[in-house]
């Protein structure tokens, strides 16, 4: 037998489940014109993971940074010499012994609205995310799009078969 609560209660119920989920984040709007390394790391690290900005061969800014186990690295885009870029990537790389084939990552791609993946000359599995951040962006933003990597690295770990061999010496991530 189901019981029916009285609607008087539904208020107080859904009051004290706001206090149980504590305050929403405050959402930081970012400056026009894209974001910094500095300001995705500090994100990064709100959330509890290493987050090492370094540049890359262009020398605009990269950040180093890992999610269960998994090596990573965020590049930055349009930056024109400056702190702020338009775009940011995603990026990780797997050594596969043997490497993969492109039915497995057409599938993949065919089946996943984020993250794209391709396999380079030894045919060794790449997965990115881009982000186009040029006319706006928050705080939340950036970090709600960390929580979408987050679930995009395991989905295709399982895709490359990692899940077995997480950082084994058949399947190694990082660029």
């Amino acid at each position: 037998m189901s019981r029916v609560l009285p609607a008087s209660v539904l208020p107080a119920l859904f009051g004290a489940s706001l206090l149980l989920a504590g305050p929403p984040a405050i959402a930081r709007p970012l400056a026009d014109g894209g974001v910094t390394a500095q300001e995705v790391a500090e994100v990064l690290q709100a959330k509890g993971y290493q987050a090492k900005i370094d540049k890359d061969r262009e020398g605009d800014p990269k950040i180093q940074s890992s999610t269960d186990g998994v090596s990573y690295e965020i590049y930055f885009y349009g930056c024109h010499k400056g702190p702020r870029c338009s775009s940011i990537q995603f990026s990780t790389a797997f050594h596969v012994d043997g490497g993969m084939t492109f039915e497995r990552i057409n599938a993949w791609n065919r089946s996943s609205r984020f993250g794209r993946a391709y396999l380079d000359d030894e045919k060794d599995p790449y997965v990115e995310m881009d982000l186009d951040v040029e006319h706006g962006f928050t705080t939340e933003a950036v970090d709600n799009n960390i929580d979408t990597w987050d679930a995009v690295l395991p989905a295709f770990m399982k895709v490359v078969d990692c899940a077995r061999h997480p950082g084994g010496d058949s399947c190694k991530s990082g660029n």
